[in-house]
């Protein structure tokens, strides 16, 4: 029997419209007949699977995982640290994070030079602005240079995830590109599962320098291991005056965007809401939706590389709504990891279907800049998803935020549908 993908073609142009809605529905990244229109890559004939588990594919996930690891070490320490050097509540939010502004100006460039065959100088860049700004940190002993170290944090946040991503995306046989990606996606989960309760045992047995000098020295074991990938040619054409932004994976980003605000509500609301309903440890909330996220994001890939990537950001975004209305009506701690697992669900399924989507929808030359896009996702909504919620949780109470979280990922759900029923999904990336 032959693979879905290459079964669902695009309707033929005298079919009525219920046939082309349904085509767009069961196969949104199916060719278009218009001039410019490159097919799907993932509609080809089948053949022998290609590999996906390289040895450069293999050392980029591998390093994706201890350079996050790096970075989440300090995740649940650095409040902490903040308090001990005389930090008010307020340079907390700001030093932890205010570095947030420097990926989200950073990373269209990133994505650019990423484009131009710099993804492993921009990598290595990355692991060494982290590994020095986080072994500063021993000397810092006041709140400004803590927040100069952050800042220099930010910088390797935007470097790193933005160039190895974008080379996931070109190691990765297009045919296999959902798969991959998903993969990718994993690589961070589980460096955020792990890493922040390290730091915390790490900090109780040795001190917070002791935090700081290993956050660091993981940074560099990293960068060992991602020496030997062998990047391949770029393929971008065109000098500095090429596009900075690429367009067609801009839409893709809009949807994630919802998720990620999401995710805001559950990290600066989730404390508030657990008190008043004496849902326990809401921690456990996050260590249940980052196992949801790393389960489902490689079965997520593969399903979106055979049936397209809207049937499956449809129902990732579904899940995420679903969870976080079930935590808005939590009344016990069974109920709040119930929808903690949907969140996770939906958030690996969603950002990888979504991802691959961004990467499908451009040329070859603007892969980078595609995965660029879509990680400024998470920048927004880290920074005006807090603001925004913030004040719907100040008119309408704490427990209104995960209704209205839910309500925004609903919205961009129908948004979605309703771009692929209309056609607006066509692909143009020819691999």
């Amino acid at each position: 029997m032959p693979p879905l993908s290459g079964i669902m073609r695009t309707a033929p142009a005298g079919a009525s419209a219920g046939e082309r809605c349904a085509e767009s529905m069961t196969n949104p990244g199916a060719p278009r007949t218009e001039a410019g229109v490159s097919p799907d890559p993932r509609a080809r004939g089948a053949g022998p699977t290609p590999s996906l588990w390289t040895r450069d594919f293999t050392l980029n996930a591998l390093g994706t995982v201890g350079f996050f690891g790096s970075f989440f070490y300090l995740l649940s320490v650095l409040p902490e640290y903040i308090d001990s050097i005389g930090g008010e509540k307020w340079q907390i939010g700001v030093i932890v994070g205010g570095f947030g502004f420097v990926p989200l100006v950073l990373r269209p460039f990133v994505g650019r030079w990423s484009d131009r065959g710099h993804r492993k100088r921009l990598q290595r860049i990355g692991i060494l602005t982290m590994a020095v700004a986080t072994v500063l940190m021993v000397l810092s002993e006041d709140v400004i240079s803590l927040f100069v170290l952050r800042l220099a944090q930010g910088v390797g946040m935007a470097l790193f995830p933005t160039a190895a991503a974008s080379l996931a995306a070109e190691l990765a046989p297009p045919a296999r590109r959902g798969e991959g990606l998903g993969y990718f996606g994993m690589a961070t989960s589980s460096a955020q599962m792990i890493t922040p309760a390290l730091g915390v045992a790490i900090a109780g047995l040795w001190g917070f320098d002791a935090v700081f000098v290993i956050a660091s020295g993981t940074s560099l074991v990293t960068l060992l291991v991602v020496q030997p990938i062998d990047e391949p040619a770029s393929e971008a054409q065109g000098g500095e005056g090429s596009a900075l932004i690429a367009r067609r994976a801009i839409f893709p980003m809009l949807i994630f965007l919802s998720v990620t605000f999401s995710i805001v509500a559950a990290s600066a609301f989730l404390p508030l809401h657990g008190d008043d309903r004496g849902l326990g440890n809401v921690g456990l909330f996050f260590l249940v939706s980052g196992a949801g996220a790393i389960v489902v994001r490689p079965v997520a890939g593969r399903v979106s590389d055979r049936l397209g990537r809207v049937p499956v950001a449809v129902p990732g975004l579904l899940l995420t709504c679903s969870g976080m209305w079930l935590v808005a009506v939590a009344q016990s701690p069974p109920i709040l990891w119930f929808g903690a697992a949907l969140v996770g669900l939906g958030l690996g399924a969603s950002h990888t279907s979504l991802l691959s989507l961004a990467v499908d929808r451009v040329p070859v030359s603007e892969k980078g800049r595609a995965t660029a896009v879509l990680q400024l996702a998470w920048d927004l909504g880290g920074l005006s998803g807090a603001i925004t919620l913030g004040v719907v949780a100040t008119l309408l109470g704490v427990v209104s935020v995960f209704w209205a979280a839910g309500l925004i990922v609903l919205a961009a759900t129908v948004a979605l549908l309703a771009a692929s029923i209309r056609g607006r999904l066509a692909l143009t990336a020819a691999d």
